[in-house]
């Protein structure tokens, strides 16, 4: 069977129907399993309301303990982020209140020509990075965003709260002459928001953002270039103690400085 029967286009985007895979331009677009599984829900479903209790029993059918609400909202806040998407003027994913959320992107079918201009932009953005990894670019601004507790657990709010603040202090370290960020209090702020995190980027002048969530093994964190909105990388490690930090930390630290 042709696999491109699987796929669904809309904008610069691509999405595997059957293997849960998104791509930009032909490039892949890290994506978590769960935020995956919502976003091809409303996908196969464009243009209807797909309800709360529908992506509940369709994502989290297995019975695993989760805060349902907050896993939701989370998966749904990922989606917007990696599709540079804005709950307040949506292009893609549109939140119905108190009932659930509808796509709204136009769907194409596979087939359709290759676009230059995609491609073009796509190779400008990955020589730019590569001239950040060399440290060929003047002082950059990161603001690392509080990270979500993940864990269903309420209990483990205060983990995300640490380790929110060794990041930032970790980051605050790497090279000041070279990578400033964005104190803790500022960043606090925007806690359990629903704006989109270029915006956030835009308002307080960052270059970067960073967020994350401490998830019950794995700690998950993901870079975003605000000039371009796109996503730099995104990484997941173990949920130990310093562990993570030091890991998130060193990754950006290898990102900016040689």
């Amino acid at each position: 069977m042709d696999e491109r029967l699987n796929l669904r286009e809309f904008g610069d985007f691509a999405f595997d129907l059957k293997n849960d895979v998104l791509t930009r331009d032909g490039a892949r677009v890290p994506l978590q399993p769960q935020p995956a599984k919502v976003l091809r829900l409303l996908i196969t479903r464009a243009g209807d309301l797909v309800t709360r209790q529908e992506l509940k029993d369709a994502v989290w059918s297995d019975g695993t303990f989760v805060d349902f609400d907050q896993g939701l909202n989370w998966c749904i806040k990922r989606i917007r982020e990696v599709l540079g998407d804005d709950a307040t003027a949506p292009r893609f994913i549109e939140t119905v209140p108190r009932k659930g959320y509808r796509f709204i992107g136009a769907i194409r079918q596979p087939g359709h020509a290759s676009r230059p201009s995609g491609w073009w932009r796509w190779a400008v953005a990955t020589i730019v990075l590569a001239l950040i990894a060399v440290g060929r670019t003047p002082t950059v601004t990161i603001v690392v965003l509080p990270f979500d507790n993940y864990t269903g657990d309420p209990r483990n709010e205060m983990a995300a709260n640490v380790t929110t603040e060794d990041v930032i202090n970790r980051v605050g370290s790497i090279d000041p002459a070279r990578v400033k960020v964005i104190d803790r209090m500022t960043a606090t702020k925007f806690k359990r928001t629903n704006e989109c995190i270029i915006h956030i980027g835009r308002a307080l002048g960052a270059d970067f953002v960073m967020e994350g969530a401490v998830g019950p093994r794995h700690t998950t964190a993901a870079l975003y270039r605000v000039a371009d909105n796109t996503q730099v990388w995104s990484t997941a490690v173990e949920s130990d103690g310093e562990v993570a930090p030091a890991k998130i930390s060193a990754k950006i630290a290898a990102t900016f400085v040689r």
